[in-house]
């Protein structure tokens, strides 16, 4: 009995042991440990994002007697303008075909490797013919940028030199001093002999490039010294001061109210990178001269998306417009910033059609209105002709990735972020598609107009004969053609492929009233270009970029896009409704060519791979540390894995 009565005291004391110590336990637990509540983001699915097969019946072109394929089929000639094209990109066999997976830096590498792959021809992608216009796009966009910033455009003097004069004339005290100060110095120029807070400079300019994502050149920016100071000057008087900051910008603005000729150069050049990228996404220091309004309702009334000022403020875009819309200061980590800029596309919230009002969007919206029929293939003029299946729409998906990237990445110094072969010969008297480009219509034309636009605004702003004498830039010096030549014959390039795809799918080409084309010109521009494919130097160039699009403070991340390489990919072209044919010597009638001689025909196409990913910190990638990565590893993820270690 004794021994019963020690073993249940025993428990009991062991109970009240163990529960007070679970007790102290969840104390300290509580003490040192709390829970984090997180939101994840998922894009939700929209109905507009499955991608499905076309249907035939939708597609109904009417037929024009008139409209003749200037190619003949032997004694025949052809008319396609009722009928369809199928376009399909078959997957592609790993076991077999695993060589078409392989990533090569350019666009030269894959053309020599695709050309004749498995006796298919290679035809130009629109990646292809993308890619070779964006090696012009970076040497005109360095070769402008540094002649402004040199002060060779006329709008102003040398940019230092302006900001070095409005140096001159702030007060003694003014905190501005120093942040000029450091502009300065970042540009390369010793500022004025004059009192500067050396304390605050070197703040400035510690804060500056602690944050790698702003600071660090990266694109064509790390070609020489010079554009490396020009990246970094910019960059720094980008730097926006909000509603309770507003000391520096409004003491610059007070000297600009004091002298016209500064603020006219100032007003100048503000209004050439409005044009040159894109609006601007905050308020010039010039908006706060005698503002009555607070910040908020400035910006409202003057169009600025951010209620700040800068002295040279970046340009806006509809993704940063967007990405900011949906996550403000908080982006999650699961957020798929590409996706999610597709998904809104699609769905119609964000309109990619630029303003053409003054003060309207620039250049790179233009560029970017371009890519639209990618996503959105309905949209453009040859949505009657092509029957494209579900495949052949996840690589337009895909295109639009890349393109979009590469593009951005042009631009990258003043976009604000988020905080050829002939087809194979007919046999046995089947009618093919004769493709000579990948059939994407309305991509050529929007990119032809934007450089039409492009043109005009240069010759408008600079002045042709300015423009006749300065050359873009490449790395290691300069492109052989004059800027204003060289833009001239992307423009009709552009309308050529554009007028030989119409060509090959049997569409009447459609140009506005006011859009004069010489199509002989273009035509003949675009099949020279074509015929020396293999000779074209731009397309010997490293494809592979990366770019922040975004930096996470709180998380401690910078999001990329990037574009890891060219790869090869197939591209299937049928009759889903045949054309139709006629003796050449026109004693005959039109006539649908029967099924049995409906052939088709298989290409190969080099397509770029797009990669989205994060880094730890605020940081950025030069376009040397980026490809060094990428030459180590020959697929996407395993890039991908090395860059985040």
């Amino acid at each position: 009995m004794k021994r019963q009565t020690l073993l249940i005291t025993c428990l009991v004391v062991f109970l009240v042991l163990a529960g007070g110590g679970y007790g102290i336990h969840l104390l300290w637990w509580h003490s040192n440990y709390y829970e984090v509540t997180r939101t994840e983001y998922q894009e939700p699915p929209r109905q507009e994002d499955v991608l499905a097969d076309d249907t035939l019946t939708d597609k109904n072109p009417v037929f024009d007697a008139t409209l003749i394929d200037s190619r003949p089929l032997g004694d025949r000639e052809v008319n396609s303008s009722a009928a369809v094209v199928r376009l399909d990109c078959p997957m592609i066999k790993p076991d077999s075909e695993s060589d078409m997976l392989a990533l090569r830096p350019s666009y030269r590498d894959a053309v020599r490797e695709g050309s004749g792959y498995h006796g298919k021809p290679l035809l130009p992608s629109a990646n292809l013919i993308d890619g070779a216009a964006k090696q012009f796009d970076d040497g005109l966009y360095a070769a402008v940028d540094l002649a402004c910033f040199r002060g060779e455009l006329g709008l102003s003097p040398a940019v230092p030199q302006w900001a070095a004069a409005v140096f001159s004339d702030l007060l003694a005290k003014s905190p501005a001093r120093a942040f000029l100060a450091a502009a300065l110095e970042l540009g390369g120029e010793k500022p004025p002999a004059g009192d500067v807070n050396e304390e605050e400079k070197a703040k400035w300019l510690a804060e500056f490039e602690q944050d790698k994502a702003t600071s660090k050149p990266i694109g064509f920016y790390t070609w020489t010294p010079e554009l490396q100071r020009t990246w970094r000057f910019y960059r720094f008087l980008q730097h926006e001061f909000d509603a309770d900051q507003l000391t520096i910008p409004r003491d610059v603005a007070a000297v600009l109210k004091d002298h016209a000729d500064l603020l006219k150069q100032y007003r100048a050049i503000n209004a050439f990178y409005g044009r040159l990228t894109n609006p601007l996404i905050c308020l010039p220091v010039n908006a706060l001269i005698d503002a009555t309004q607070d910040l908020t309702a400035l910006a409202k009334r003057r169009g600025a998306s951010h209620a700040t000022a800068a002295v040279f403020p970046p340009s806006t875009s509809r993704e940063t417009e967007l990405f900011e819309r949906l996550f403000g200061d908080d982006l999650p980590a699961d957020a798929n910033l590409m996706l999610t800029l597709i998904h809104r596309i699609r769905s119609g919230e964000v309109d990619l059609k630029p303003s053409n009002k003054p003060g309207g969007d620039g250049w790179y919206q233009y560029q970017v209105y371009a890519l639209e029929t990618l996503l959105l293939p309905g949209r453009g003029q040859e949505k009657e002709k092509l029957l494209l299946t579900a495949e052949y729409k996840k690589r337009l998906v895909e295109a639009f990735k890349a393109m979009i990237t590469t593009r951005r990445e042009t631009h990258a110094r003043q976009l604000a972020g988020l905080k050829c072969a002939e087809a194979r010969p007919l046999s046995g008297g089947e009618v093919s598609p004769r493709l000579r480009i990948e059939p994407c219509a309305t991509f050529y034309l929007r990119t032809a107009r934007a450089y039409a636009f492009l043109q005009n605004f240069l010759q408008s702003t600079v002045g042709r004969q300015r423009l006749e004498k300065l050359h873009g830039l490449k790395q290691g010096g300069m492109r052989e053609a004059a800027l204003d030549a060289e833009i001239g014959a992307l423009a009709r390039r552009f309308y050529g492929f554009y007028l030989l795809c119409c060509e090959d799918i049997g569409m009447r080409p459609q140009f506005l009233s006011d859009e004069p084309v010489d199509q002989a010109a273009a035509r003949r521009e675009a099949l020279k270009w074509l015929e020396h494919l293999d000779a074209d130097p731009d397309l010997a160039c490293d494809t592979r970029v990366s770019l922040p699009i975004a930096v996470d403070p709180v998380r401690g991340k910078t999001r990329f896009w990037a574009t890891v390489g060219v790869r090869l990919a197939h591209l299937d072209a049928s009759y889903a409704r045949p054309p139709r044919v006629r003796p050449k010597d026109k004693k005959g009638d039109w006539k649908e060519v029967e099924r049995y001689q409906v052939g088709s025909s298989a290409y190969v196409i080099p397509v770029v791979e797009f990669a989205e990913f994060e880094l730890s910190g605020s940081t950025a990638l030069s376009r040397e540390e980026f490809r060094a990565v990428c030459d180590r590893y020959s697929t996407k993820e395993e890039i991908v894995r090395a860059l985040q270690k």
